[in-house]
């Protein structure tokens, strides 16, 4: 038996966009991704479930912000129901519950 590991890092900062950001903000030190880092994490998604050989069962996530943000873009990539998305927010993505075989830990 063996076990495969992917590690991905999260998404694009809005402090690195916008470096005025952190002057207003509530939690300077804990930045959401931007908006092209929550398309960049969903694309990423379906990159990876298109190449792998292999479903993926378990996902661990930093407790900062934009990793649980580009965490939860890649969990609605692999259960999408269509496999376009041209700039509709995940909000807007169908979800199959019954595609989603990710348990987090």
């Amino acid at each position: 038996m063996h076990q495969n590991i992917i590690v991905m890092r999260h998404g694009d900062r809005i402090d690195n966009l916008d470096p005025l950001w952190t002057s207003t903000a509530a939690r300077p030190w804990d930045p959401p991704l931007a908006q092209q880092g929550h398309d960049r994490a969903f694309q990423t998604g379906k990159s990876i479930q298109q190449s792998l050989g292999f479903p993926i069962h378990q996902l661990f996530v930093s407790p900062f912000l934009r990793c649980i943000q580009t965490a939860a873009e890649f969990v609605i990539s692999l259960s999408a129901v269509n496999d376009v998305r041209e700039n509709v927010p995940s909000d807007n993505i169908l979800v199959d519950p019954s595609n989603v075989k990710i348990s987090f830990v």
